[in-house]
């Protein structure tokens, strides 16, 4: 009896394992099953997109900031996050490039997810990438977060919401369409947009200040807090 209790659980730990390591790559998230919070119920980056100017010499410490998801998604308990659900942070650095200062610096950080419909969730979550203004690709394109063997949290992965499409932008000067840089969920940095650099969520400029346009759109890494 004591035999197969041994061989039941090390198949359960096995299958677990493997499970981890399938969708950690799922969404690109960065964290894994042991460094995720006990309290976290899945990991994973998604695009969002900014609906109202974020300008570091106009923001403040502990200002609140709310962005809005770029695509749908669902949840490890089947938890649809449909596109335009609000993500709710606050800002932790603002600072305007003064005499003496070498840049200027926004960093942002989200807590709150409100799902279309009225759930509330709490997350942890930080700017990964950055990209310019762009027109979304037509429908959703929906992913799955899943959850590991046993109900197990650390090994839940967040799909990737639908990605900003590779439409064509025009150049200002000959009116030419050029390639639009795709929000990728497997980026990190700044793409496509120059005076901006992005390293473990603090965004920085050589110029008098980081502004983020509405439009930009981002890729938020987050744990998703049960």
């Amino acid at each position: 009896m004591r035999l197969c209790a041994a061989v039941s659980v090390n198949v359960l730990f096995a299958a677990a394992l493997n499970f981890g390591q399938a969708t950690s790559s799922f969404g690109q998230a960065t964290s894994t099953p042991a460094q995720a919070s006990p309290a976290a119920v899945g990991h994973g980056a998604f695009p969002v997109k900014v609906t109202k100017t974020l300008d570091s010499s106009k923001l403040k410490e502990d200002n609140s900031i709310e962005v809005e998801t770029a695509g749908s998604f669902k949840l490890p308990d089947g938890t649809l996050v449909p596109k335009g659900s609000k993500l709710i942070g606050h800002v932790t650095v603002a600072k305007a490039r003064s005499k003496g200062d070498s840049d200027s610096e926004l960093t942002l950080v989200f807590d709150k997810l409100n799902i279309l419909g009225g759930k509330q969730l709490a997350l942890r979550g930080m700017v990964r990438a950055i990209f310019p203004p762009g027109e979304e690709a037509a429908g959703p394109n929906m992913s799955t977060m899943g959850t590991s063997a046993g109900g197990s949290a650390g090994g839940a992965a967040l799909g990737a919401a639908s990605q900003a499409g590779g439409v064509g932008i025009t150049d200002t000067h000959n009116d030419t369409p050029k390639p639009q840089a795709v929000a990728d969920v497997k980026a990190t940095g700044v793409q496509g947009m120059h005076d901006l650099q992005l390293e473990n969520g603090v965004i920085t400029s050589k110029g008098k200040n980081v502004k983020l346009d509405g439009g930009v759109r981002m890729i938020v890494q987050a744990d998703i807090l049960g």
